[in-house]
């Protein structure tokens, strides 16, 4: 039988890790059937699933998506095609053991009418983020969290849907969720009158980052400040379709190969790193500025805009 990579995408501070499989689909749609199509717009209190709810499907492109809650996990998986239901790698066992503790995944299917599957996990969801910073831990309260994590793992199958189309037919685990937090940034913009749960995002990717250098895989911050810097809410809302949106904003984009990402996770390591005990003020000179230009924001959030400053000029040489 034949063979292919799928993606498992975490929605909430996991890895986003790829494993062989068994192939989902004895058919797939060819690549030049896949139109652009208006993402589906459920309204915002609906998009979280029910504790009873056995699952439903949502739009991604000409094809569709079924979410399920991990809880209902077997029933909902019987409104799956028969094709895909003997598959392997879609049992409820083979989901459950994927999942683990995450609070969502994400499995693509190749097939010609289903995206993929959505599973999300109630009893993960969290209210705050957490990370310390020296001796002091620092909590940003979480709002809509379940809402967010939801978009974002559905962002992952609009954006493979463009791959090779407006996005590269090749992207890497660090693109995959950046991307994501993109398209959460645009549903932000589409059912909200403020920005407020986008910063949300770009805090909390912050701090993930702080408290474990293991979360620069979801690392969005950069590319979430880009996207914010150069749109206000209304010109977001103008974007009626994900799918220009994207297209406009990924050029702006960094791609920053492996060493870059791991230059940027020994600069991490070293500033807040358990067991650092002095500052190395010059280390990883060249990266500091941009470390510097993304942090700020959410430091200045968590200790006021004058013990950060003062923090900053203490650990980089760069700051004047």
């Amino acid at each position: 039988m034949v063979k292919h990579w799928q993606w498992l995408f975490i929605g909430l501070m996991g890895y986003c890790t790829s494993v062989a499989s068994e192939t989902l689909s004895t058919q797939s749609a060819p690549s030049g059937q896949l139109k652009h199509a208006v993402t589906a717009s459920l309204p915002v209190d609906t998009m979280a699933i029910s504790p009873h709810s056995q699952g439903y499907f949502i739009d991604i492109g000409i094809k569709r998506a079924l979410i399920c809650q991990l809880p209902q996990l077997p029933a909902c998986l019987q409104l799956l095609p028969q094709s895909l239901q003997q598959q392997g790698g879609f049992s409820p066992q083979a989901i459950r053991a994927a999942m683990g503790y995450k609070s969502a995944m994400v499995l693509s299917a190749v097939d010609d009418h289903i995206a993929g599957i959505i599973v999300v996990n109630p009893t993960k969801d969290i209210a705050e983020q957490s990370g310390s910073i020296g001796l002091t831990t620092y909590q940003l309260p979480l709002r809509q969290q379940a809402q967010l994590t939801l978009w974002h793992e559905i962002g992952h199958l609009h954006n493979i849907r463009l791959q090779n189309k407006i996005l590269p037919g090749v992207l890497t685990e660090y693109q995959h969720e950046w991307l994501a937090d993109l398209y959460l940034l645009w549903r932000i913009a589409q059912h909200y009158p403020q920005l407020d749960l986008a910063w949300q995002q770009f805090h909390r990717r912050n701090l993930a980052l702080i408290n474990d250098s293991g979360n620069l895989t979801h690392w969005s911050a950069p590319q979430l400040q880009i996207a914010l810097t150069h749109y206000n809410i209304e010109q977001l809302q103008n974007f009626i379709r994900y799918d220009d949106f994207i297209a406009a904003v990924y050029p702006f984009m960094p791609l920053w190969s492996e060493r870059d990402m791991a230059e940027f996770s020994s600069l991490i390591q070293r500033t807040f790193g358990a067991g650092v005990v002095q500052p190395l003020p010059g280390y990883m000179f060249w990266r500091q500025p941009k470390l510097v230009e993304v942090l700020s924001p959410t430091l200045e959030q968590l200790m006021g805009k004058d013990s950060a400053q003062q923090w900053l000029q203490n650990q980089f040489n760069t700051i004047q």
